[in-house]
């Protein structure tokens, strides 16, 4: 059938994203999925380490050790997890940052301006947006094998001006923008005290594909055992796995093929522009503007110069 294949279900592991402040409960939620792998990235496991679930621990910030860490799973570990966790995104976010920071810095004193003012650039924001997407590659990966992946990160504030003074006006997990969109499960942790002054864990429903429960409801003691039959049903099933890893290495090498077809295809239309009669050089401005391509020594259009050759070739 070519790229389209049945429609079936396949095995599958809950990607769940949950997000709270300080003792909400978080670390204690993630901990009640079976046979965890764990990424530590606060040292907020050290005291969870006779939880039976818990069978492996990485502790890091690095967003690279996170990445080698996937692949040793992917390797060596499948036969071992049945959930992948960390705690917490936010911390290897930050740390992501702080490298590009670090980055933008020595490029500051390269060029002997104020290291104070050194930002992000685009290309560092880049880079790090580039970095996530292959971890979230890497999470989708092993969700399509059956092992659930459990991210845990710490919540900001979402304030508006009304007047002069900021109003919270809500909660997000502190993690890259649109983070969210790849989880099945999104919850977001809290804790309320009852009148006899116990402290009750709960959590609102953000988001729920499973459809266990329905998005805003709040849930008392939130754990594994409220989505075991889910997981158990799709974990019996067949194995057809996603991998955006190659998906994005073939859009890569398909853009570098392209990269580097431009670079010739510019140069040639340099070359042949020199050459060309005032009458000719005309008819090229006017091919421009059909293209709509402003500047075809900047523009990215690789399909317009192509087309723009194939049309100066004709001349």
């Amino acid at each position: 059938m070519g790229l389209f294949k049945k429609v079936e279900e396949t095995k599958s592991g809950l990607k769940v994203l949950a997000f709270g402040s300080t003792g909400t409960g978080k670390t204690t939620f993630a901990l009640s999925f079976p046979e965890v792998v764990a990424i530590d990235s606060e040292a907020g496991m050290a005291f969870y380490k006779k939880n039976p679930n818990l069978k492996h621990i990485l502790e890091t910030t690095s967003c690279t050790d996170v990445e080698e860490a996937l692949e040793e799973i992917e390797d060596e570990l499948m036969d071992e997890i049945g959930t992948f966790v960390i705690d917490s995104e936010t911390k290897i976010y930050e740390n992501m940052q702080i490298g590009g920071l670090s980055v933008a810095e020595k490029r500051a004193r390269v060029k002997g301006q104020s290291v104070d003012d050194a930002n992000l650039s685009q290309r560092e924001w880049g880079k790090i947006k580039m970095i996530n997407k292959k971890l979230q590659a890497s999470k989708i990966m092993l969700g399509s094998r059956g092992v659930n992946v459990i991210s845990i990160a710490q919540e900001k504030e979402l304030k508006e001006k009304k007047g002069d003074n900021w109003v919270v006006v809500g909660h997000a997990p502190d993690t890259a923008k649109a983070f969210e969109y790849d989880y099945d499960i999104s919850l977001r942790l809290f804790t309320e005290t009852d009148s006899s002054g116990e402290e009750i864990y709960k959590a609102e429903v953000r988001k729920d594909r499973t459809q266990v429960f329905k998005k805003n409801q709040i849930i008392e003691n939130p754990s594994f055992d409220m989505w075991k039959d889910v997981y158990d049903h799709f974990s019996n099933l067949k194995e057809d796995v996603v991998n955006y890893k190659e998906d994005a290495k073939k859009d890569e090498t398909k853009m570098e093929s392209e990269l580097e077809h431009m670079d010739k295809l510019i140069a040639s239309f340099k070359t042949t522009m020199k050459s060309m009669t005032k009458g000719n050089q005309t008819k090229v401005q006017e091919k421009l503007k059909e293209l709509k391509i402003e500047n075809p020594l900047r523009t990215h259009d690789y399909e317009g110069m192509k087309k723009l050759m194939e049309f100066v070739e004709t001349l």
